[in-house]
This record gives structure tokens, C-alpha cells and sequence, in this order.
């Protein structure tokens, strides 16, 4: 991470205004009797993603594989567990239980939004079109399991889809985003689990930033348990570069990790460089994903993110005696050659 990266982390990090619970809240047990989808008050759990030299996802991992520093001090890993992309870590239940809580079976597979930023601009909206173009090329990587949701936001934030494994659904959906103005009906909600049952129409029009944008999706977000990926395609944060910007951004980023987001980040401008990028680079670095350009191999962009979401790792560690508030944390393999994707910072209420 350079100079500028790190200033930028830093200054959200003070920024932060309103810390949050490093868990959402009570939950089943992740696996078939291993990890707990949601650590108590005495363990921290984030999600990691592990890219080998390759680009391709490390699986077998123990936590004896895991050095974590928090605060720059060497903590144990208690836990870890590996969840492949095909299944939940939600554990399946008995029928009878299932009827008795009157709560849906969850299904299998991976919660995935699809997050385009528009804009009225000719050459943003000419890198939206070709990544719409390339991410509909990809729908054939998806597996049956997975269920997409999509989202946009130009003036105001748009729920284009609920989430849904319908390849034909999403197709539309892509290039819908592309359409900017009017204010559609969100689309009605889908069986469990459903972004649109919890997401806030009212709040979505009012959403007069991008920050605020992601916040009200993230906190529709919460309202479903185990990890989600976002691939975020814009161009990026603080566009009015207004002080109230780091505001929202921070709640943006307190809602996603509690909501268990991990934001791969896809720059779709047509350009080099720009002020902007270093606000995506921002917004992957404190949810756990990536930032990539797209402007000149495009496909390639999509693949790693791709291939980096294949499994998840659930790891699990004991709250060290800290004073209240958030605490910086890294993750890295001790031995093995690979690159740790995992929120930077816990909190501690």
C-alpha cells in the first residue's frame, strides 16, 4: 500500500464516527457443527479470501497457517473454516426444525451483488457498457448455487434485482443499470434469502451521495446472515468532495462489515490514472477485496475477482484485553506463498 493509500486509511479510520460490533448478532452455527456464523462477545470472526501466487483461491488452509497482529502484537487463531463456493455456511436443518422456527432453509451457495455506479459522463459510461458487456461473458463461470443481486445508482440508488439465480434475470438487470434517471418500483421480493424484503425504497431516493448509496444496500444487507461478496463497477467515493462525504463513507463501511461484505472494486474509467481511484483502492483495502482497472484488459479484471471468490475462509480469534473502540488488525500466511484478503480493523464495544 503506498503513501497516499495509507493516509487515506488512516484518515477513515479517525473518521469512523459511530464504531459497531465486530458481529451483527446471534446466528445458527456455520457448518455442520463447527464454526458459529457469528462469534460471541469474547471472539472477533472476520472472512478472508486467499489468492495463491496463481490467482487461484488456497483451500486446506489450518490456523496454524495464519499469523494475526493486533495492535502489532501477535494473536493465536483459534479457528478457521474453509467454505467453498458451492455451499452455505449456514448449517442445513431437519425439516421439522425448520417448520417449528417458521424461519426459510437457507440455501447453498454464494450471495453475490452486482453494485454499478452510472453517470451522465460519455467516457464512464462507455467503460459501464463494457464491463456490462464483459460481466454478462461471465455468467456461464457462475455456479447454480449462486444467487445475484444487482444494483445501481446515478441520482439516487436503483434495486435493479432481488437476489436470484435466473441467468436471464440477471442479463436484464446488467444492462438496466445503464439506464440513468426515473425512479423504477423495486422489483418485488424473492423467496429467503431476499435483499428487497429489507431494502429501504424511501431511503434509497433520498440517497443524495454514492456513500450513502452503499450504506442504505448495506444495511439491507445485514438483515441476512453469513459473508457476501459486492463487485463495486465505478469510478469512484467523495465525488462532490464534500466533509459530509467521510461521514457517510464511514457509516458505508461500519454497515459492511456487519453485514459481512467483502468489496472487490472494478474502476470502469477510461483512464491511466485518476483522483478518484485511490477512494476505490480505499473502499476494497477496509471491506476485505481488490481494486483493478478495467479499461484496458477488462476480462482479465473479472477473472481474478472471479477466481478469488471461489472459497472463504471463516476465521475465528479470541478478543484480546483491549480498551474499547477499533482496533487495526493483519492477517497474512506464515509459510505459505499467498495473499490474505480481510478487513484491516475490528471493533470492540
Amino acid at each position: 500500500m503506498d503513501v497516499v493509500r495509507r493516509a487515506v486509511l488512516a484518515g477513515l479510520c479517525l473518521a469512523l464516527v459511530s464504531p459497531v460490533a465486530a458481529t451483527a448478532g446471534p446466528q445458527e452455527p456455520s457448518r455442520r457443527g463447527s464454526i458459529s456464523a457469528s462469534a460471541d462477545v469474547e471472539k472477533v470472526l472476520v472472512d478472508a479470501y486467499v489468492i495463491g501466487p496463481r490467482g487461484s483461491v488456497l483451500p486446506g488452509l489450518t490456523p496454524s497457517d495464519f499469523r494475526l497482529l493486533v495492535g502489532g502484537e501477535e494473536v493465536p487463531v483459534e479457528e478457521v473454516e474453509f467454505i467453498p463456493a458451492g455451499r452455505s455456511e449456514i448449517p442445513a436443518r431437519a425439516p421439522a426444525a425448520v417448520e417449528e422456527s417458521g424461519t426459510p432453509e437457507f440455501p447453498e451457495g454464494r450471495l453475490i451483488v452486482l453494485f454499478f455506479q452510472a453517470d451522465f459522463g460519455r467516457y464512464r459510461t462507455k467503460g459501464l457498457m463494457r464491463m456490462a458487456n464483459e460481466t454478462v461473458a461471465f455468467l456461464d463461470r457462475l455456479l447454480p448455487t449462486d444467487r445475484v443481486a444487482v444494483v445501481s445508482y446515478d441520482s439516487h440508488l436503483k434495486l435493479r434485482l432481488d437476489f436470484t439465480a435466473d441467468r436471464a434475470a440477471i442479463h436484464r438487470a446488467l444492462f438496466d443499470t445503464l439506464k440513468i434517471g426515473g425512479a423504477p418500483d423495486p422489483p418485488p421480493p424473492n423467496p429467503f434469502p431476499s435483499l428487497a424484503a429489507h431494502f429501504d425504497v424511501d431511503a434509497a431516493r433520498k440517497a443524495a451521495t454514492i456513500e450513502r448509496g452503499l450504506l442504505v444496500t448495506a444495511r439491507a444487507l445485514q438483515k441476512i446472515p453469513g459473508g457476501k461478496v459486492m463487485f463495486f463497477l465505478g469510478w469512484g467515493l467523495h465525488v462532490n468532495r464534500q466533509p459530509t462525504d467521510w461521514k457517510w463513507h464511514a457509516l458505508a463501511v461500519n454497515a459492511l462489515q456487519e453485514a459481512r461484505v467483502n468489496v472487490f472494486t472494478l474502476d470502469v474509467s477510461d483512464a491511466d490514472w485518476h483522483t478518484l481511484e485511490v477512494t476505490l483502492m480505499n473502499l476494497a483495502d477496509l471491506t476485505g477485496g481488490t481494486y483493478a482497472k478495467t479499461h484496458i484488459f477488462s476480462a482479465q479484471a473479472l477473472d481474478l475477482a472471479f477466481r478469488a471468490i471461489e472459497g472463504r475462509y471463516v476465521v475465528v480469534f479470541g478478543r484480546p484485553e483491549r480498551p474499547p473502540g477499533r482496533h487495526v488488525i493483519e492477517l497474512t500466511l506464515r509459510t505459505k506463498k499467498g495473499r490474505v484478503l480481510a478487513r484491516p480493523f475490528y471493533d470492540d464495544p
